[in-house]
């Protein structure tokens, strides 16, 4: 009877053993488990939004906020002017410092700091020199984007849904979400004012509205993006053959 009482002991305590050697083993788990969230949070939090630079972070991922927050893009799109019955067509394009545009009535080029404006109405051209501060410019920009330090002054308001300015004038009455910024620091500097809103459509921002106010002057459009895409026609930023135009000073 004793043997059997110890027996019943032996096991009572080898069961005791192998749960506490479990319950180890789950607490073990449980701390690496631990650690690792742990981790991500901290990597997460040390991870800079790809669209922090450009102070558009508030807003939702999509292709158009991919491409602009690589700062290298090519972009066609309509600008409506308020007050203004004709749409300008925009090009632009993007490379670092290096900046394109072009309009019905000007091409401009500024490619390592040296900026030149091509006017298309009555061939002639402008340059300006501007390539000692290329570089200062070029690690502002770069350090902006490893940051995420907002280079724009950008300051998200808030979202809504409504029909485009001007576009609604021109018999676009459906109503889509918006982000809208403005510009603090400007108006703190200046006493001018900048409101940007961003529509959305089908996951996309469609339309941008800018409405800047200079004391009693209000000035208004509509960009309208008909492309964005990170792949940048070849010659994009070599210059045209000047030879063919008049060069006139600033």
């Amino acid at each position: 009877m004793k043997r059997k009482h110890l027996i019943i002991f032996l096991i009572l305590v080898l069961t005791l053993l192998l749960a506490a050697c479990g319950s180890s083993g789950d607490t073990s788990s449980q701390d690496e488990a631990q650690d690792t969230a742990q981790e991500q949070t901290e990597v997460a939090e040390d991870t800079v939004h790809p669209y922090a630079w450009l102070g558009l972070q508030d807003m939702p991922e999509c292709h158009y906020l991919d491409v602009l927050a690589t700062n290298h893009y090519f972009r066609k799109s309509e600008e409506y002017i308020d007050g203004m019955s004709y749409v300008s067509k925009q090009t632009n394009a993007v490379d670092g410092i290096n900046t394109y545009k072009k309009d019905e009535y000007n091409e401009t080029y500024s490619i390592e700091g040296k900026v030149t404006t091509i006017n298309l109405s009555n061939n002639t051209y402008m340059q300006q020199d501007a390539s000692d501060l290329a570089e200062t410019a070029k690690e502002s920009l770069e350090s902006a984007m490893e940051t995420g330090e907002n280079r724009y002054g950008r300051n998200f308001k808030g979202t809504g849904t409504g029909t485009i300015p001007i576009l609604s004038d021109n018999g676009d009455d459906a109503e889509y979400e918006y982000y809208e910024y403005d510009y603090p620091e400007m108006e703190a500097s200046s006493g001018d004012t900048m409101i940007e809103r961003y529509y959305m459509k089908d996951g996309d921002v469609y339309a941008i509205y800018t409405e800047a106010t200079m004391g009693d002057t209000v000035v208004s459009s509509t960009e309208v993006i008909k492309k964005m895409t990170g792949d940048i026609p070849e010659n994009t930023f070599e210059l045209p053959d000047l030879s063919k135009y008049e060069k006139t000073e600033l």
